[in-house]
């Protein structure tokens, strides 16, 4: 299958737009998650999504690839996040100590919301937790897991390739978004969220200048 190759740039989303997007679920009839897997790990993790942008609006999203010799999920794309540890005061500073481990990203992040949570292959329940990011030149520090970190325009993926896989887990079928990227396929848990937070983004009005 041909991989989908993301333009270099492409237009802001507002930020007024991206917020709006993550005040949409909490007004559903299950704000707090999205899958309909039931987690087995009591355990919880969150994960940082980072969008890149400046005062015009998000510009790029953060993803990162696993190392092809990391001990779990071995090359494979996904946010940077991990396990809640106890001197986390909450999620999103699970999301923010991750971030900072994964990708040496600690100063300038704006968090924005949380979106409704996923569960991952290992059956934890993690929480998606948005950043605004507007460092005018991005540079990482990766963690020796880290193959390498993905800066995708964000307009564009919500137009781009998806296709849909039907797996089965544990009893339970589920239809699980995927993309073909040059460097790996986007699937799984982090495009089962990622595809769902694009969806409903889709469906936000642009505001006017005024209440950009």
């Amino acid at each position: 299958m041909t991989a989908w190759r993301a333009p270099d740039e492409a237009p802001p989303l507002s930020w007024a737009r991206i917020a709006e997007s993550l005040r949409r679920p909490q007004l559903g009839p299950d704000p707090h998650k999205i899958s309909a897997r039931i987690p087995e790990d009591p355990r919880r993790a969150a994960v940082g999504v980072i969008l890149w942008g400046d005062a015009a609006g998000a510009r790029k999203l953060v993803l990162v690839q696993r190392g092809y010799g990391a001990p779990h999920h071995p090359g494979e794309i996904a946010f940077p996040g991990g396990m809640v540890e106890p001197r986390d005061r909450d999620l999103p500073a699970t999301a923010r100590r991750e971030v900072a481990e994964e990708i040496g990203v600690s100063e300038g992040l704006w968090e924005l919301g949380c979106f409704p949570d996923g569960v991952a292959k290992a059956r934890v329940r993690f929480t998606p937790v948005f950043f605004r990011w507007e460092e005018p030149k991005p540079s990482f520090r990766l963690d020796h897991e880290l193959e390498q970190v993905l800066l995708l325009p964000l307009a564009p993926l919500m137009e781009a390739p998806w296709t849909i896989e039907r797996l089965e887990r544990h009893g339970l079928a589920l239809d699980v978004p995927r993309l073909e990227l040059p460097q790996a396929p986007l699937w799984g848990a982090t495009a089962f969220v990622l595809k769902a937070w694009l969806d409903v983004l889709r469906e936000c009005p642009d505001p006017g200048p005024a209440d950009r």
